[in-house]
């Protein structure tokens, strides 16, 4: 009884063993990790204009060179993306006033099919036709 006792625990301890030494080193990493991040000081947090800073390309960069292929290409497909993007709206609006059609029939068609049923709404059928007599007139 003291073997299965002393098997048990020691089927404890191994994976005991094993997580203490995986946390210890998380630990090591995250103490590693901490030397890049750091809280914004006062100042910092007063003035954030330079966390928050816009960054601006250079003017030689922002001006059209027609000798330039990047900046027709990037020109080129931003009129393509635009296009697109025209397009896009364009069949949204069409199917959005395809949708409202045809629960405009389909309204429709489920009044009509009421109608039709009604015996009230119904015309009377057509009596015996008369007799117009003999043929010849007389």
């Amino acid at each position: 009884m003291n073997r299965t006792y002393e098997l048990r625990l020691l089927l404890l301890l191994v994976p005991m063993l094993a997580t203490g030494a995986a946390m210890a080193q998380e630990s090591e990493e995250a103490d590693e990790m901490e030397a890049t991040m750091r809280l914004m000081g006062k100042a910092e947090a007063e003035l954030p204009g330079a966390v928050t800073k816009d960054i601006t390309l250079p003017e030689s960069l922002l001006t059209k060179n027609s000798n330039s292929p990047a900046v027709e290409n990037s020109a080129d497909g931003h009129q393509s993306a635009k296009d697109a993007r025209e397009h896009r709206e364009q069949g949204l609006t069409n199917a959005d006033q395809a949708r409202q059609r045809g629960a405009e029939m389909s309204e429709n068609a489920k009044e009509d099919r009421e109608n039709q049923g009604r015996s009230e709404d119904q015309p009377d059928p057509p009596g015996p036709p008369e007799n117009p007599g003999p043929p010849g007139g007389n």
